[in-house]
């Protein structure tokens, strides 16, 4: 269905309602879906769309003025993208006690294959299901990111088309790259079927493209993984705090984490530094302060590194094809799993987290402002009994 709120809109409403309310996460589905190419996109300052027209200003479009509304039909922060999404996915909008969204199930899962296992942030499941896409022929590519070639510790968008590029695109990176951008690249290359793999913002768009039938990338798109996120960091202020407050050089870092603080492993000695996140805070993205997806509630399945038990990955799956997707790859044998309620803690965690990202969205859940706003829906929220009520973002 396409969206009664975002008809008749354009890259106008896009700007003033998202773009500078900085709503607008950077995922850049607006810049990849732009059949007129006037969108791009900041990856080293706002991480927002542009516009490039010469023609009109800059905050509109002469495409728009003449009808077209993709780019706002493909945003997962224009208007009602909740709502919209909720009901493309999954038929209905999630309930109130739905605190990290609607799911079939939730599971500890890892790669079986050791290197696969080793190369993984945590449990390797994310390469591990594209390498066995990919083998088996169900992808052509997967939308991912890798380190950049030109900026220590930052990342940028990549086109994995095979085990080694899986691999190489394998672990966390905590700046920010726009995923869906390497859907030029797919596109250039003729390749049709493929996987999405992003951070919650990113996993978004999986809902809005089938909601406001953006049946182009839809039908591309076999399977969105979305990855449990509550923050990124700005490069330039992430390289501050490393290498000015702490003195440790990019070249001396081995690899990065966020366990309820942010750790690096120094390449030189091998030695663990913690970093408390309030001393991140300030790197902090702008386009990460408001976003309340925490759990990437419109992915196929979702995804992190939340277990108490080193080398597992939480996994959420929510679609249909999600638990084909899974299914599949534990019948072959590629993918090992077991109950999520074997790790209380982090379902416990997981709905914490969800529900403080909830609570950062400027307006009441359930209403539109102004300026047409998106609506969120309630929450709900753990009393210190276990039991549930109802709660609102403000």
């Amino acid at each position: 269905m396409v969206a009664s709120d975002a008809a008749k809109t354009q890259w106008r409403e896009l700007y003033h309602e998202v773009v500078e309310t900085n709503l607008c996460t950077g995922c850049a589905a607006c810049v990849m879906a732009c059949p007129r190419d006037v969108l791009d996109y900041d990856h080293t300052t706002s991480y927002h769309p542009f516009n490039v027209e010469l023609s009109t200003a800059f905050d509109d479009c002469v495409h728009g003025e003449r009808g077209c509304d993709i780019c706002t039909r493909a945003c997962p922060r224009f208007r009602a993208w909740e709502i919209d999404s909720d009901e493309a996915l999954f038929g209905r909008p999630r309930e109130a006690d739905e605190v990290v969204g609607i799911h079939r199930g939730i599971w500890l899962t890892r790669a079986a294959d050791p290197a696969v296992l080793a190369a993984g942030q945590d449990g390797g499941l994310v390469s591990a299901l594209l390498i066995w896409g990919l083998e088996t022929d169900r992808i052509e590519g997967a939308l991912t990111s890798r380190l950049s070639t030109t900026r220590l510790w930052d990342c940028e968008p990549f086109l994995a088309t095979n085990q080694a590029e899986v691999l190489e695109a394998a672990g966390s990176r905590y700046t920010y790259a726009a995923n869906p951008l390497a859907m030029k690249e797919a596109e250039r290359r003729g390749l049709k079927r493929l996987a999405l793999v992003g951070m919650s913002c990113q996993a978004s768009i999986n809902g809005t493209l089938a909601a406001r039938r953006l049946n182009k990338y839809a039908r591309r798109i076999e399977l969105t993984i979305g990855l449990l996120c509550s923050k990124s960091f700005e490069y330039e202020g992430m390289k501050q705090v490393i290498t000015e407050e702490y003195g440790i050089p990019l070249e001396d870092v081995a690899k990065v984490n966020i366990k309820g603080k942010f750790q690096l492993w120094r390449r030189s000695t091998g030695e663990q530094v913690d970093i408390p996140l309030k001393r991140m805070q300030a790197a902090t993205r702008e386009g990460c302060r408001q976003c309340p997806d925490f759990a990437a509630q419109h992915a196929d399945i979702s995804t992190g590194g939340l277990g108490q038990r080193d080398g597992w990955t939480l996994t959420i799956v929510r679609t249909q094809r999600g638990e084909d997707w899974l299914n599949g790859a534990i019948q072959a044998g590629v993918v090992e799993a077991r109950p999520g309620e074997e790790d209380p803690n982090a379902l416990a965690l997981m709905a914490k987290l969800a529900i403080r990202s909830r609570e950062r969205w400027p307006i009441a859940p359930g209403t539109l402002d102004g300026s047409g706003a998106p609506r969120l829906l309630p929450i709900a929220g753990v009393s210190a009994g276990g039991a549930t009520s109802a709660a609102a973002a403000s």
